[in-house]
């Protein structure tokens, strides 16, 4: 029984060593200068529907550029993954579009996650919902919360 015990302590003790696991910060996975891939998660993909390809340049380009990060094309190849999530909905006669941002290690781990931002379509916007919620995901998301978090102006 002895022998049991401390053949599961030292086994324990192997995997520990063996494993070690260095957490990461926000402040250190987003360091500027630090590699990013940029993915949009759109329900619609590939239907009329979808996230306009402009849109997700124009995101794509305002996260690199805001960020300080250097654009990558493969997950493999970045320090982190800046995720958009992209739902529409038409509610009483008015499109609609939710953006959820966050920031993700590559192996899925959630770093940082912003609230859900909503764009409504309108005449004062042009009836462009995806650009009102892009708008206020870039500002608040960005310059409020994100930013402030990982030692950075917005």
């Amino acid at each position: 029984m002895k022998l049991n015990i401390a053949a599961l302590v030292l086994a324990a003790g192997m995997l520990f060593l063996a494993a070690p696991v260095k957490a990461q910060s926000l402040k250190e996975v987003t360091a500027e200068g630090n590699k990013v891939y940029v993915e949009i998660e759109d329900e619609y993909a590939g239907t009329d529907d979808a996230f306009p390809q402009d849109e997700r340049e124009d995101v794509t380009n305002y996260v690199v550029e805001a960020g300080g990060w250097q654009l990558v094309n493969t997950p493999e190849e970045a320090d982190f993954i800046f995720h958009v999530d992209v739902k529409k909905k038409v509610v009483f006669f008015s499109p609609r579009t939710w953006l959820t941002p966050s920031i993700l290690l590559k192996d899925g781990t959630v770093l940082w996650k912003s609230k859900t931002f909503i764009g409504d379509a309108d005449i004062s916007n042009g009836f462009r919902a995806t650009d009102t919620a892009i708008a206020k995901m870039l500002k608040k998301g960005f310059g409020k919360d994100l930013f402030p978090k990982i030692g950075r102006r917005g």
